[in-house]
């Protein structure tokens, strides 16, 4: 495998769960991977809780969090004591996991301000690769796809990291309910087709029960199907409370994937380049017709919790 012969030159990788909070809890599948050729991995996600966790719609910027240790303008060392308002965060929680302290990554300062940021990161870290790591697989959307429901945190990183040495690693195969397997299936296999893929690995069984006790207590369901999937869960699961997947031993893969190939197949990563806020790339998205994460979470705040 291609990525095998990456790895042998790798001695450190910043590992980023790119599509919010949940996905940091998928990094411990990727690192676990990444052992077997002595990578040492740096730990980090997105700051962005569900809107049923934090009422606030959005991600959080690290000056919103306390008990962390600024890096830079977008990123910050989070432990186990992070959190919002008193709520944990879920890279909080990996952290406590994990027993070290690991990177929280700030969106809302836009596309430029994060490309400087990690940047600024690899550099004084000495990262040799960095790694966006997907619950699910909607990063390889193009946004026409009726089940998408989360694109702008994806869009944002993927804008970075194309600036980057980097890779992407989608972890679940269609986990998150957003694309569908025909989707996926197509996208991977066009990317294949610009020799795009870079291999794959399975998440075995051992490491799935050394996890599941710690992910269980995650609020997070795209990270969550593939551990259970790697036990022999067979059958049907709820996620983003309405879509129903099917689950097997195939929602137990991780696929490695070419930055650069993602970024020339889809509109939504160049869409968002060069915005200096969150808010910005929404409106970049809003423009070539695409409804986002954040749009859903403020329609739910204006619903629900406005005025408590």
């Amino acid at each position: 495998m291609k990525i095998a012969k990456m790895l042998k030159n790798v001695d450190r990788a910043l590992l980023i769960g790119m599509g919010g909070g949940g996905d940091a809890v998928s990094t411990l599948a990727v690192a676990e991977f990444f052992k077997l050729f002595d990578v040492e991995c740096i730990y980090g996600g997105v700051i962005w809780e569900r809107v049923t966790r934090d009422k606030k719609p959005g991600p959080l910027s690290i000056e919103e969090i306390e008990n962390c240790k600024s890096i830079n303008d977008c990123l910050a060392w989070i432990d186990s004591n992070s959190n919002y308002r008193g709520l944990k965060l879920i890279v909080a929680q990996v952290a406590e996991f994990l027993g070290c302290k690991v990177v929280g990554v700030d969106i809302t300062k836009g596309e430029k301000s994060l490309t400087e940021s990690l940047k600024d990161f690899v550099e004084k870290e000495k990262v040799d690769l960095v790694v966006g790591v997907d619950a699910g697989g909607d990063s390889l959307a193009r946004g026409n796809e009726r089940g998408l429901h989360s694109p702008l945190a994806d869009a944002i990183v993927l804008a970075s990291l194309n600036k980057l040495n980097s890779i992407v690693a989608i972890v679940g195969f269609g986990s998150d309910g957003e694309l569908s397997r025909n989707e996926l299936e197509l996208y991977l296999s066009e990317i294949a087709r610009m020799d795009g893929v870079l291999g794959a690995s399975l998440i075995t069984r051992d490491f799935a029960d050394n996890v599941v006790g710690f992910v269980e207590n995650v609020y997070t369901t795209a990270s969550k199907i593939p551990i259970i999937a790697s036990q022999g869960y067979y059958g049907k699961m709820k996620v983003w409370d309405k879509a129903v997947i099917d689950v097997s031993i195939l929602n137990a893969l991780i696929f490695y994937v070419k930055t650069d190939v993602i970024y020339k197949l889809s509109k939504l990563p160049k869409a968002v380049e060069g915005t200096a806020s969150v808010w910005e790339a929404n409106e970049r998205l809003h423009e070539i017709g695409i409804k986002t994460e954040l749009d859903h979470e403020i329609e739910v705040f204006e619903r629900e919790f406005k005025g408590t």
